[in-house]
């Protein structure tokens, strides 16, 4: 099993409280003992967040760590970390996640155990979980699996869930944060998931050939031989768009849920909340303390202090 070198990327730019807690979620799931390697794929980040990549690499002399620099532009430099990434570990499996990805325990085994089930097939594409703060993944789980949650989903919103990745979801951000926190508890939420499965009819991997967002994903070299030896420059869009032509097939492992905090366009609003503080305290406690509520209001307060130069540029610019 697992007999291809196995490398995980975490790929990085300018939100070091996201990443702090992805890196702290990953330490507690023991993931980092699964991977061959551990590439931090730090595309244009600030000085700070750096020096903390350093140290934390440094403090865990044990992890066999790897950085790959990028402009910081998106998708070009993003595209560039994955695509050096690769060309430095050939021949290998893949699992990247983005910096604002939360996993539970027993997420490193559950998707390397996916690939090992469908890794001899010639057109696998993408493995990924079940995502609540995305669009196939959100209507996936209350189509499928939480009927009382689809109910409660169509009274709060006002209409059916929706796989359009720029649909309601991706437009809302409420919606983002109530489908969160209907799973906050992940370690919980993944024993509600396989409780499911053992019913009659659910199956744990669903076969699908469409476009997704793609910040936890796993596939391997073959996949990207298949594309021409390099991701393809657009990233998300013409990689799925890709694999819609080719007829590829993407794997869901429904037994595996994992948070996303929040794409681009949701941010401002979600930052407003004490989201990130609640997956903290949650699964961490201990990292929160003494003064875990005052902390959080501060790190709510600094995330809206930073956020007043782009507001008020947007007022100014109406006013006008």
């Amino acid at each position: 099993m697992h007999a291809k070198h196995k490398v995980l990327m975490i790929l990085t730019h300018d939100r070091l409280d996201c990443l702090r807690l992805c890196l702290d979620m990953l330490e507690r799931a023991e993931a980092f003992a699964r991977f061959d390697r551990v590439v931090l794929l730090l595309n244009g980040v600030p000085a700070r967040l750096r020096r903390f990549v350093e140290a934390y690499m440094a403090a865990r002399p044990q992890v066999n760590w790897d950085t790959v620099d990028g402009d910081g532009t998106r998708p070009g430099g993003i595209c560039f970390v994955q695509n050096e990434c690769i060309r430095r570990y050939p021949d290998s499996v893949y699992v990247k996640v983005d910096e604002d990805i939360f996993v539970p325990r027993g997420w490193a085994e559950r998707i390397l155990e996916t690939y090992d089930h469908f890794s001899a097939r010639g057109d696998l594409a993408l493995i990924t979980p079940l995502i609540p703060n995305n669009a196939f993944g959100l209507h996936r789980m209350l189509t499928e699996f939480y009927p009382d949650k689809k109910r409660e989903y169509v009274q709060r919103f006002g209409h059916e869930p929706t796989a359009d990745i720029h649909g309601p979801l991706w437009q809302n951000a409420s919606i983002a944060a109530w489908a969160a926190r209907n799973f906050l508890d992940i370690d919980q939420a993944n024993q509600w998931q396989r409780a499911r499965l053992n019913e009659p009819g659910k199956e744990r991997w669903f076969e699908f050939c469409c476009r997704f967002s793609i910040g936890c994903i796993c596939y391997d070299f073959e996949h990207v031989r298949r594309m021409g030896g390099r991701l393809p420059p657009r990233d998300e869009p013409e990689w799925c768009e890709w694999i819609v032509d080719n007829r590829q097939v993407c794997v869901l492992d429904q037994s595996l849920i994992v948070h996303h905090y929040s794409f681009f366009v949701q941010q401002e609003w979600l930052d407003r909340m004490s989201l990130l503080e609640d997956i903290r305290s949650t699964h961490l406690p201990e990292t929160m303390r003494p003064f875990s509520f005052l902390r959080g209001v501060l790190s709510r307060g600094g995330r809206f202090v930073r956020q007043l130069p782009g507001i008020l540029k947007r007022r100014i610019q109406g006013q006008e």
